[in-house]
């Protein structure tokens, strides 16, 4: 058997894990952590101590029956649990016997058959690395020349036969730590510790040293002992054996063979070699895969030194892991990032996606699963996922964390200054930058923190076991584990600003050791570089926006080219505008004024001077032009220009013209705005046609792009003249550029603030003197998402008859936006033509039309036997119809088409008149067969005219009444009525009622406001703690029964929130009647100001609710507590007669249950006579998925407003009379509509 443990991957409870499967254990055993983690039955405790084959000993406290599944075969096994194992599961001989396993150990797989006894392959996995960083438990100082024992903590709790490896820099002929085997009681050992130096070396409390690893080269042999007698479940011994080395054949013992296997073994081909150097010979030449001896090579490509060039191959030869393309988590312990309080959890929903970007989602959670990046989840959290393209043109799989980043407590972990960042670079020759690959991804999550992370596909609901981009949170914690990690280091030879680290070194010697030491901790932390972004041993670097070379640090020529390279104003207003720009500076700039002076000329005095001189072409003079270069390099040099300094706050400003966009990003000083750096770009033809919005936007974007070093992770303040744009950060955009903007810089904090044109006087000049070239914007084809998703309303607590129209919470589709979908069918041109320039139809003549017919089949049959068709005649080489003036005959096509649009669609000829003014006119001038039908046809599906013309017949749809409950207090309703004038004497302007459908039992209250405390407080105080809590409200859509507010005491109560649907108030009908009823009784009661009208509100509901209902023929106080009312001036007996009636509680009972099935009866009945009066003379179209409609415009202020909307396409059905509808050109506007709002289009013939 192999001396190394047989990995293979499989599912323990559905749970995916690594197993080792070892023939030499006679019991299969699992760790208790890890069955923590799965779903199980509970296991029979029994208590045992097992010895593995090295005598360390594992405790067994119980048994459990588990399913192993692998691949597709399932099997069970009864596994023993350890709370010391060192690994999730190990699968013994039990396991492997039941089940016919056998084990190729040569060829790396087993063999298990299926129920049908057919052969399954399974291949070896790679043992996972089991490192645990050692820490010194106390700070330890040494002498010069001494040695001592020194404690150390990990997380192992007990464990015998561990093996300690130092870390290469304890490995130094002055700091000496020795690799060893250790014994671990309750998290702590001692090791020896050697100063060979002259002076005393002290290290900090905490100080990672080295790691602790098992030793899993070796079969993992137990035997369980009773307490009275030790019976042995395993005969097997770990193998002595012989190895055969490249370099010369040795035999080794147990005392060195772990050296040679950790240091001199290939991981690649599992070969052996004598020396390390014939280790890296080998690896080079050829286990190194070709991807990476490539990035190795082109990294050094610029070392013009030899001697230097192999030194630092040498060191990335060593070191190849951290170029490993494979996914690695760092190994540290879970980071918490996400700490939101006591706050419930919160629930999105998730935005609707194409089957496209649907597919795209599937295969990145498939990806992020087999990389153990996320897990299947069962948390309440949720947030929805996006997609954002790239610049390589890839998908960005994204999540949404704005509602949790909200909640989030903010983490105030600094980030390094950038100034005092520059001060320790300002001394260095040689610059290393190390760029992580998916930096955030390769930080571990806590536990706690996941189910926050929770999102949605329509396949599964996942978490992130790793940090997630996107969260507030995220800078701050993995700037908190990269400084941990350098440790020491930091600020004497290595920086990191979050995933950008800097190793920084006077001489190229300096530098090797620098950079050796820096890549064997991050190789120990198991970090993951990416080598396409990586700089090695350069004398010249960019790095945070700035050029560095020779202990220099200036602006990256990036950022002020924007302005140094802008060309010389041609026109009085580009002079202008750079003079104004120049000016927002002049307290930083000597003797401004004098400078300026030449250019002053071109500034006008008065709108007259400046409308003229906005074309007004000049040619500037030799003391012009050097006024303008002067005021350029001031800009661009430190007398203006400033490094970044985090103790002041970032401002970006930025703004787009008909020719490119220009930002400026700044700092806000005590003094002044100091400037950081300049962006000019040039619109592409494209770019040019696109809305100023998306235009100033895009600046916006671009600016972000170019400067995300800086405002990462900060909050900053951005500063535009485009006041649309003020909402950016806080709603969703109609646009769906906009919108596709808005959702990739999720991950940034800003503040937005609307200023003048005027004022906005940099970016503007930038702007209009564009340098950049222009570029197209990668995200131009992103699709985002399409279909919607919602909850079947009929699962609403059984309630599918009461609720079909009304909306859940998931449903709540309202003001809402969805992203474009690639997969809406197109409508013809002439469908959607609105505008009269469209409209302009060139008419045919008639050399056309008859060559026309001549190609026309039935045209030629007519003409060739003339004499047979009496109705028509040929004059001039035309058919003409015979009528009392003859008319030419249009033969089938185009022509036809062109004749309907030039008499119904013109001005000047039709002019979207009806159908038989259009058929007379063009009787008048043409035939064709069919014309009558076709006119119809085209009028009916004309859509200026459906959305224009008022309708005259009843509203389509006929009535769905809501079928009663059961009982009474089952379904309630609630609304707010007013706000009332005049204000009553006590200041109430508000009347919030609740009633009750089945017995139209009435509560009300006359109130201040119509806010949500209001209403929270109304339910709580006058409805629940007096009649007990109703099993649903029934409310409308309004922000006061929206609110968090109001959704957190929904959920306390354990009630069903219904929503009525938007514009749709005969939902809610039951409140709006009562509403009616009670003013004009309350009117009746008050004074004559009406300034009482609260002190009478409680008598007229107390006799609403006291009279027979005309809907149930019962009285709601009745049904609701089962007496007659008794009036103030009703006769009572005086006797008071007190007697025990056993029955009264059934009789009470039958009398209540006789009135709610009454009462129910009734209602069908008035439902259904109702139902026959509203039904007479109204259609009830039928609508499906794809249909195309128009809406119904609700708010129409002006005479000419449109009066139906759209054209819409009904993406869902929700019920039989609801439809989700999406608007066919601006595919992310959509709306939950009911269908006696929506108008048919027709389709078109011609």
């Amino acid at each position: 058997m192999s001396s190394s443990p047989i990995y293979i991957k499989i599912r323990v409870n559905d749970q995916p894990t690594e197993a080792i499967v070892d023939t030499g254990s006679a019991i299969s055993i699992i760790h208790l952590n890890f069955l923590k983690t799965i779903q199980h039955n509970k296991f029979t405790y029994t208590t045992r101590i097992c010895q593995t084959a090295n005598s360390t000993p594992l405790k067994i406290i119980g048994q459990i029956e588990l399913e192993i599944q692998i691949k597709h075969i399932k099997t069970y096994v009864i596994a023993y649990v350890a709370t010391n194992l060192i690994t999730s599961i190990l699968l013994g001989n039990d396991w492997i016997n039941s089940n016919h396993v056998h084990l190729f150990g040569d060829q790396n797989y087993l063999t298990i058959p299926d129920q049908y006894g057919h052969l399954t392959q399974i291949s070896y996995t790679e043992p996972p690395s089991i490192n645990y960083p050692a820490i010194l438990v106390n700070q330890i100082t040494l002498p010069p020349y001494s040695q001592t024992l020194v404690d150390i903590t990990s997380q192992v709790s007990n464990a015998n036969n561990l093996i300690f490896e130092p870390y290469d820099r304890y490995i130094s002929k002055f700091m000496f730590i020795p690799h060893t085997l250790l014994n671990v009681n309750n998290h702590q050992a001692k090791i020896l510790l050697i100063n060979a130096q002259n002076r005393q070396q002290t290290l900090s409390k905490n100080t990672r040293i080295g790691t602790i690893s098992y030793d899993t080269t070796f079969s993992i042999c137990t035997t369980i002992q009773d307490s009275t007698k030790s019976k042995s479940l395993l005969n097997h011994q770990p193998l002595r054996r012989s190895k055969n080395f490249k370099t010369r054949a040795i035999s080794y013992s147990k005392d060195n063979s772990d050296q040679i296997i950790r240091n001199n073994r290939c991981h690649h081909c599992n070969e052996y070699f004598l020396s390390g150097n014939d280790l890296q010979k080998h690896l080079r030449a050829q286990c190194y895969s070709a991807q990476i001896r490539k990035q190795i090579i082109e990294s050094i490509a610029h070392i013009e030194n030899p001697k230097h060039q192999l030194a630092i191959q040498d060191i990335l030869w060593r070191n190849k892991i951290l170029f490993d393309p494979t996914p690695s988590i760092i190994n540290i312990p879970p980071q918490s990032a996400i700490k939101t309080g006591d706050h419930p959890p919160l629930y999105s929903k998730q935005y609707p996606a194409s089957d496209k970007d649907q597919q795209i989602k599937f295969q990145e959670t498939q990806k992020l699963l087999e990389r153990g990046q996320i897990e299947e989840s069962t948390s309440p959290w949720s947030s929805p996922v996006v997609l954002v393209k790239k610049k390589d043109k890839t998908m960005r799989f994204c999540i949404d964390y704005r509602r949790l980043n909200a909640i989030t407590i903010k983490d105030a972990f600094p980030l390094p200054r950038i100034d005092e960042i520059f001060d320790q670079l300002s001394d260095a020759m040689y610059y290393t930058k190390f760029d992580f690959k998916s930096g955030y991804f390769q930080v571990p999550l806590s536990k706690e923190d996941r189910p926050k992370t929770a999102f949605s596909t329509r396949d599964n609901h996942y978490q992130f076991t790793v940090l997630p981009q996107g969260i507030t949170n995220g800078p701050a914690t993995f700037q908190r584990v990269i400084n941990h990690i350098l440790g020491p280091t930091r600020w004497k030879y290595a920086l990191a600003y979050i995933d950008d680290i800097i190793i920084y070194s006077k001489t190229f010697e300096e530098h090797l050791s620098h950079l050796n030491e820096i890549c064997q901790i991050l190789k120990n932390a198991r970090f993951r570089l990416n080598p396409e972004k990586c700089e090695i041993a350069r004398t010249q670097t960019d790095y945070l926006g700035h050029n560095i070379k020779n202990g220099e640090i200036r602006p990256s020529a990036n950022n002020i080219n924007g302005l140094l390279n802008t060309r010389l104003p041609q026109t009085a207003d580009e002079a202008c505008k750079f003079v104004k720009a120049a000016e927002y500076y002049r307290k930083f700039i000597p003797n401004f004024s004098q400078i300026a002076e030449p250019l002053r000329k071109f500034v006008p005095t008065t709108k007259t001077q400046r409308k003229k001189g906005q074309k007004t072409i000049i040619t500037l003079t030799n003391e012009e032009i050097k006024a303008f270069e002067q005021l350029k390099n001031f800009l661009t040099t430190d007398l203006v220009l400033r490094l970044p300094n985090n103790r002041f706050p970032f401002k970006l400003q930025t703004d787009a013209s008909d020719e490119g966009i220009g930002a400026v990003l700044l700092q806000i000083y005590p003094d002044g705005d100091r400037p950081i750096a300049y962006l000019s770009k040039k619109f592409t033809q494209a770019q040019r046609k696109w809305s100023p919005m998306e235009q100033e936007c895009y600046a916006f974007i671009c600016a972000l792009d170019k400067w995300h070093n800086y405002l990462s992770g900060i909050t900053f303040l951005w500063e535009t003249d485009h006041k649309a744009l003020t909402q950016l950060n806080k709603k969703a955009q109609i646009n769906k550029r906009c919108e596709r903007w808005r959702l990739k810089i999720l991950e940034y904090d800003f503040k937005v603030k609307y200023i003048p044109g005027l004022t906005n006087s940099m970016p503007d000049y930038l702007s209009r003197s564009p340098v950049d070239d222009a570029e197209e914007d990668p995200d131009e084809t992103t699709h985002l998402s399409s279909k919607s998703t919602q909850t079947d309303i009929s699962n609403v607590n059984n309630y599918s008859s009461i609720v079909a129209a009304v909306e859940t919470r998931a449903m709540k589709l309202r003001n809402k936006t969805l992203n474009d979908i690639s997969d809406t069918t197109k409508l013809t041109s002439d469908s959607l033509n609105t505008s009269i320039e469209e409209n302009r139809t060139p008419p045919f003549t008639i050399d056309e039309l008859i060559q026309a017919q001549q190609n026309d089949e039935y045209a030629k049959k007519i003409i060739n036997n003339i004499k047979n068709y009496k109705n028509y005649i040929m004059k001039n080489n035309l058919l003409m119809r015979r009528q009392k003036t003859p008319v030419p005959y249009v033969p089938q096509g185009d022509f036809r088409k062109t004749i309907l649009q030039i008499y119904h669609d013109t001005a000047a000829n039709g002019a979207h008149f009806g159908r038989d003014k259009t058929v007379h006119k063009i009787k008048q001038r043409y035939f064709w067969p069919s014309m009558y039908k076709d006119i119809n046809n085209y009028i009916k599906s004309c859509i200026p005219c459906a959305q224009f013309n008022p309708r005259r017949q009843k509203n389509p749809g006929t009535l769905r009444p809501i079928k009663p409950p059961d009982g009474v207090w089952q379904l309630v309703s609630m609304d707010f009525h007013g706000p009332i004038t005049p204000t009553s004497q006590r200041g109430n302007k508000y009347i919030i009622s609740l009633t009750d459908v089945l017995s139209k039992f009435v509560v009300t209250k006359a109130v201040r406001d119509n806010t949500a405390q209001t209403a929270v407080r109304f339910l709580k105080e006058d409805i629940i703690s007096k009649f007990g809590t109703p099993r649903c409200i029934l409310t409308d859509n309004g922000t006061h029964f929206t609110s968090t507010l109001m959704n957190e005491l929904i959920k306390q109560i354990g009630t069903t929130h219904l929503y009525s649907t938007p514009y749709h108030p005969q939902t809610n009908g039951q409140v709006e009647r009562y509403n009616s009823t009670m003013d004009a009784k309350i009117a009746a009661l008050s004074n004559l100001r009406k300034t009482d009208w609260d002190d009478q509100l409680p008598f007229v509901t107390f006799n609403y609710n006291a009279s027979i209902h005309s809907s149930t023929k019962q009285i709601p106080f009745e049904m609701m507590y089962g007496r007659s009312p008794v009036l103030p001036f009703d006769h009572q007996d005086t006797n008071v007669t007190l007697s025990h009636d056993s029955e009264h509680v059934k009789k009470l009972q039958q009398f209540l249950s006789n009135l709610n099935e009454q009462a129910k009866l009734n209602i069908i009945k008035n439902q259904q006579r109702y139902k026959q009066r509203y039904d007479v003379n109204r259609s009830n179209p039928s609508y499906n998925i794809g249909d195309l409609v128009l809406v119904k415009t609700l708010n129409i202020r002006y005479k000419f407003d449109i009066r139906y909307e759209g054209p819409f396409r009904i993406i869902q059905t929700i019920t039989p009379k609801t439809f989700i509808v999406q608007h066919v050109k601006k595919p992310t506007l959509y709306r939950q509509v009911t269908t006696d709002v929506l108008l048919p289009i027709f389709e078109r013939i011609y």
